[in-house]
């Protein structure tokens, strides 16, 4: 489980749970930018988890934000 940015050495196996995979296919199946509130609105989840799943993964590089919007990062390979 990650629990920190720490959890990130290198050769450390990065795993996402179902939530971060959730949230992670929303955005970068998106054709625009989504904001905070409209990811919270569809995927349910509470502000305080969704903020803790989009910090993992803008710091793992799958999503970026652009002022108050997320998308999905250029190099994400998605």
């Amino acid at each position: 489980m990650i629990h920190s940015p720490n959890d990130y050495e290198p050769g450390w196996k990065k795993y996402l749970s179902s939530r971060d995979v959730e949230v992670c296919v929303l955005i970068c199946s998106s054709i625009v930018p989504l904001g905070f509130n409209e990811i919270k609105r569809t995927t349910g989840f509470h502000q305080e988890i969704l903020s803790r799943i989009l910090k993992r993964l803008i710091f793992m590089g799958n999503v970026s934000k652009n002022g108050t919007r997320y998308e999905r990062c250029c190099n994400s390979g998605q």
